[in-house]
This record gives structure tokens, sequence and C-alpha cells, in this order.
């Protein structure tokens, strides 16, 4: 049976809330049954603030305030989320006739999408500081047509977004629409537009690889980040945090690796399979290609682990720091290559999605496990580096480099 939510009798900001937990479900290894995710994140926030897996163009934090620029324009009496829906379909065909398609939001749903991009952008509005009361998207549309109607009893301002008198919901210095907005639409970025969202990421995101990278780069960023060399080359207390990100993903890695063995192996004993056997060598040959290059790499410092993660102000959970520092303790005293047929790790991988799951982990669910697709939260954390990457290389072509 095909799982679903319903909303039932949820005030905008609780929908808001659910929304943002639904989000990390679409981040690369959330599917985390050994609870590694929360670190992920912490280091993507950290790395690149603001951003998210779903964001895919640079412009759209430009799309979206020139939507509502162009209702809150039109003074009260409409219905917010219903006018602000049919704009972003029609931006939808809009970019979907433009030279460059790529990452349209909705290219295929069209009017039947369920996430519209505002939705999916408004975070990073808030974090950049475009728009300025920082609040969440629903309290806007609740309170949007109150603050026009009290706008209507005040001297009138001469641009959109000025909610009431000295008071704005957009940055003030938010370039305009081009005309025929949104029906005509795309994504490359007016010199004055990428000024602008520079300047917001100068602003609101000082001390990160985004800010470095958005100052320095330019539009031939390396596809994987570790390859990039301006990330590597980031003033000291920016790459030290790249590096224990890096070294972090190497050498966490193993683990959704042997998880995803230990699965296959289960499944095996249950109906013996031709595909698990193959699943059994397809990770076992995955893990001895992980040992080759975690062993070339000194000993992973779990302690700067905890001390990124309370300067951070992350939340220590103690079964998570006891997980990962039991993990690198082994393969400090055994090695990496002892992580396959390890039954200390088996164990450890055993109770661990037990201790997140309880009867739905799949190592004691028969169901969930004949469920098992094959590979569950495997692969290098990449900490959203496909996405920031496709933003910034709009960012430094519309500044010309």
């Amino acid at each position: 049976m095909t799982a679903s939510l319903t909303w039932i009798d949820l005030t905008a900001t609780d929908r808001d809330k659910v929304r943002r937990v639904l989000d990390l479900f679409k981040e690369q290894g959330t599917v985390d049954e050994l609870g590694l995710g929360s670190l992920r994140d912490l280091f993507s926030n950290a790395l690149f603030p603001g951003t998210s897996v779903l964001h895919t163009r640079l412009r759209y934090v430009l799309f979206i305030p020139w939507i509502y620029q162009q209702i809150e324009s039109w003074g009260g009496g409409w219905d917010v989320a219903e006018w602000s829906r049919k704009l972003e379909v029609r931006l939808i065909d809009a970019l979907a006739e433009s030279d460059d398609a790529a990452g349209v939001i909705g290219i295929d749903a069209r009017e039947k999408l369920a996430r519209m991009s505002s939705s999916a952008y408004w975070a990073l509005l808030v974090r950049w500081g475009i728009f300025v009361p920082g609040r969440n998207q629903g309290w806007y549309h609740t309170l949007l047509d109150g603050l026009v109607r009290r706008q209507a009893d005040l001297p009138r301002a001469d641009d959109p977004g000025v909610i009431w008198e000295k008071t704005f919901t957009w940055h003030p210095h938010l370039p305009s629409a081009p005309a025929g907005f949104p029906d005509e639409a795309s994504f490359g970025l007016a010199l004055q537009e990428a000024d602008f969202v520079l300047g917001r990421i100068q602003e609101r995101c000082p001390d990160s690889l985004l800010l470095w990278l958005a100052q320095e780069g330019h539009s031939e960023l390396a596809g994987v980040l570790w390859d990039e060399p301006l990330a590597m080359d980031a003033p000291e207390a920016i790459a030290e945090t790249v590096e224990l990100a890096r070294r972090f993903s190497l050498h966490v890695e193993g683990a959704p690796l042997l998880y995803n063995l230990l699965l296959a192996e289960l499944r095996n004993k249950l109906d013996e399979g031709e595909r698990d056997e193959e699943w059994m060598a397809h990770f076992r040959a995955a893990l001895g290609d992980w040992a080759a290059r975690e062993s070339e790499e000194p000993s992973f410092d779990s302690d700067a682990l905890w001390r990124f993660l309370a300067l951070s102000g992350g939340r220590l959970r103690h079964r998570q720091q006891q997980f990962v520092n039991t993990w690198s303790q082994f393969l400090t005293d055994r090695g990496p290559h002892a992580v396959a047929d390890s039954r200390a790790l088996r164990d450890l991988i055993h109770r661990r999605e037990i201790q997140l799951k309880g009867n739905r982990a799949r190592v004691i669910n028969q169901g969930r496990l004949l469920d098992w697709s094959g590979q569950t939260g495997v692969g290098r954390m990449e900490f959203r580096w496909p996405n920031v990457r496709r933003m910034l290389i709009d960012l430094h072509k519309g500044l010309g480099r």
C-alpha cells in the first residue's frame, strides 16, 4: 500500500513546519537508518547557508518576490495563495519555453504541481534577508490581505513590497521585475540582479564557503566539491570546515555499505534469491573500494567533529555520538579492511537501526526487509553541492565571470 499524508486542520504555520520536515527526506542518503543525516545537514548548513536540495536555479530568489510584489500592488481583496499559485504556473510555462529549461520546477506537473517553487525557496528568502519580516510563508499568506488593507489608510508607497509606511516585505534594493514577467522569463541574471544576490550573500552568509565561492568563483566549478580548488583553498576557518566535512563523508561512507550488505545477507537467508547474492557481492566489492580509499587517510578525529557540532549550535545526541565513536575506534584499531566481516560492527549497525526505527527496522522486520530495493542511503555525502554549484554558476554568469 502506498503511504500518503493528509492535512488535518493544520494552521499555515503548522503546514510549513511539516513541509520542512518532509524536505529532509529529499536529501541524498536521508533514508537514514543509521542516524547520520543530522550531521550531514549540519555541515551543509555551515557550508551553504539557506540552501536546499530542492533548489535548482538561482533566479527563483527573484522570481518569487516579483510574483508577490505584483499581488501586493493590486491592493486588498485577493486570495493570495490562489493567485500566487496561478502566477507561478504562468512562470513555469514561460520558463519551459525559454532557451534554457534545465531546473524548471514543475515543468511536468504544471498546474497540478503540489509543491510550488515559492514554498521550496521560502527558507532561503528568509535566511538571505530578501523577505524582510523573516516569517514563514503561511504567516505572509494569512496576513497579507489585512496588511494591504491597512496600507490603504496610509500614504501609498511608490514601490510594491512596502506593506505599511516605512516597513518592507521585500528587500528595498530588490531589482524590479522585467517587462512581461511572469509570462516572459528566463534563468539568466542581469548584472544588477547578480550584484543584488551577491550582496545578500555577503551580508547574511559571512564566513561560509558559499560566500567564498560567490566572491572568488567562476562559471567553471568542478562537479565534485572536493575537486574544486577554490573550496580547498578557502580562508583557514572555512577550509577547516571543508576538510572536516570531506573527511567525515569518506569516514562514514562504509557504514551504509555494511548496512546494505547485512540486509542482503539477511534477505538471502529468507528466500535465497539470486539477486540477493548479486547484492552481497556488490556491497562486498563496494566496501573493498571504500576501505582502500579510507586506509590512505589519517585516523578520523571524532573529537573535532563534536567540537564543530558544539560551535555550530547542533544538538549532541548521546547514541549518535556513541555510534560514530565506536565506528571510528574500530577503524583506528582494526582498519577499514576489517569492516565487512566484523561481528562487532554488524551488531552496532543492528542495534542502531532498532534504536532509530523500533519494530520497523529492516534488520528485524521481515516485511520491510523483503521490500528492500537493494540500496538504501548509500553514496558519498555531497552536502548539497550539485544544487549549490548550479546556482553559483548562474550567479557568475550574471556577473560576467
